[in-house]
Formats: C-alpha cells, structure tokens, sequence
C-alpha cells in the first residue's frame, strides 16, 4: 500500500513441499499417462517417503485392527502428538496421541 495501489498475482510455482522440491516433480501429463498404462507404482513414491519426519508408533496386530476400525486405544507410553502408527513397517494410520491415548486422524487401506 506505500505506491497507493494493489498488486495481484499472474503466476504462482510451488518450488518445494515439504522434503520434495522440482527436481522429483511428475508432470501430469506423464501421470496421465502412466496411470493409463497401469505403470503407476514405477513412479510413485512410497507412503512413508512423505511421512518421514513423524515419528513412528509400533502397533501389535490387535492393536492395528482396532485403530483400522476408528476405535481409541489407550495406555501408550508416546510422546503427544501426531505420529505414524506401523503394523511391522506397513502403515496403518496416521493418529494423535494425548496422554497416552491414541485417535485416528487419518486411516491408510494398504
């Protein structure tokens, strides 16, 4: 506002997200084109790539089937917050631990 105007935008490039910059990139048009040709899995990254800087919980298989099911587990000893919760090293949900209680933010059907 100091020139006594108002600007606007006319192109705006992400450049980074997060650990992933330009360089790792997919144009649509190859993930169009891939996705056709059923070749997707050569060119996507795993989950956990994405997910690398949450700290992971150790799940039992009982444990895994219930949060699969949105059920509240309790009795952890993680610290609060978010974190990746594991079955072996398949994820299964990212989930939000306070004071020792664990809820599902977001389930994964891998």
């Amino acid at each position: 506002m100091a020139l006594g105007t108002v600007g606007h935008v006319t192109m705006l490039r992400r450049v980074k997200a997060g650990a992933f910059g330009l360089d790792q990139a997919i144009s649509l048009d190859i993930l169009d084109e891939a996705a056709k040709g059923q070749s997707l899995g050569s060119l996507v990254l795993p989950l956990r790539t994405a997910l690398v800087d949450i700290p992971a919980l150790a799940l039992d298989p009982s444990q895994a089937l219930a949060l699969r099911q949105g059920r509240v587990l309790s009795g952890f000893a993680a610290s609060d917050g978010l974190h990746l919760a594991l079955l072996a090293d398949v994820p299964v949900a990212l989930v939000d631990v306070l004071k020792g209680t664990v809820t599902v933010e977001r389930g994964f059907n891998l």
